[in-house]
């Protein structure tokens, strides 16, 4: 009887469900494991697809299959099949804008934007042979193309910020050549990038972009401000 009202208690207490912090946290571990093994899975399945068939005949039903999930899971993690090629230069981006935020005390603007590009360069050269396979598949889509232009302006306007960042208040001229110096940068880094791709990646991406920037080196030591522009006249 004892016995009877003891388990009784217990379970009157939630006792025998009760989880420790740390099953919890293993259990919310294994389901973010099991999330980023199907985005893995997806993505694989879509390259695969997308190097064999080609990009435009390849259809999200196709990559579902090929996956072993439904459609309706492949839209729980990409939004488009055009997301699937372009997500990692979303997450890229976010990365070369966390490391310019990350700017050092006494480091120049140009330091910090150099320091950015090199480890993106870096970090295309950890993965080369897919890279260069993505280009390829973006290069034969307009679409993919036209998204990925859009995309430049974003890198575009994060060097510019990053020009900008130690500039208090600037003026319309601080901004004019922020945004001018941003983006002879950024073509410059988009020409090393496509000698690169067309090269199969051969030579180091890390020195031919330590290459381009030095073109910059001279010119940025300029101020952003050293005088302002007269307005035209009404």
């Amino acid at each position: 009887m004892t016995e009877l009202n003891s388990h009784a208690s217990n379970l009157t207490s939630g006792a025998s469900f009760h989880q420790e912090p740390s099953q919890k946290l293993s259990m919310v571990a294994l389901r973010e494991r099991k999330k980023d093994q199907t985005r893995d899975a997806l993505a694989r399945a879509a390259f695969d697809l997308f190097q064999t068939k080609g990009y435009e005949a390849t259809t999200v039903a196709e990559i579902a299959r090929a996956a072993n999930v439904s459609r309706r899971t492949f839209f729980r993690y990409y939004a488009t099949k055009d997301a699937l090629l372009l997500v990692n230069d979303s997450e890229r981006l976010e990365q070369f804008k966390a490391a310019l935020e990350r700017r050092a005390i006494g480091e120049t603007a140009f330091a910090a934007v150099r320091r950015a590009c090199l480890a993106s360069a870096e970090q295309l050269m950890q993965d080369r042979d897919r890279v260069i396979a993505r280009a390829q598949i973006i290069e034969s889509s307009p679409s993919l193309s036209k998204q990925e232009r859009q995309q430049d302006m974003e890198w575009e306007q994060a060097i510019s910020d990053a020009l900008l960042a130690s500039v208090h208040e600037p003026s319309d001229l601080g901004r004019r050549r922020a945004r001018q110096i941003a983006g002879a940068l950024w073509g410059a880094m988009r020409a090393t990038m496509a000698d690169w791709y067309s090269d199969g990646g051969r030579r180091d991406l890390v020195w031919l972009t330590r290459e381009a920037l030095s073109l910059f080196e001279g010119a940025l030591t300029l101020e952003i401000e050293p005088g302002r522009a007269p307005r035209a006249q009404a």
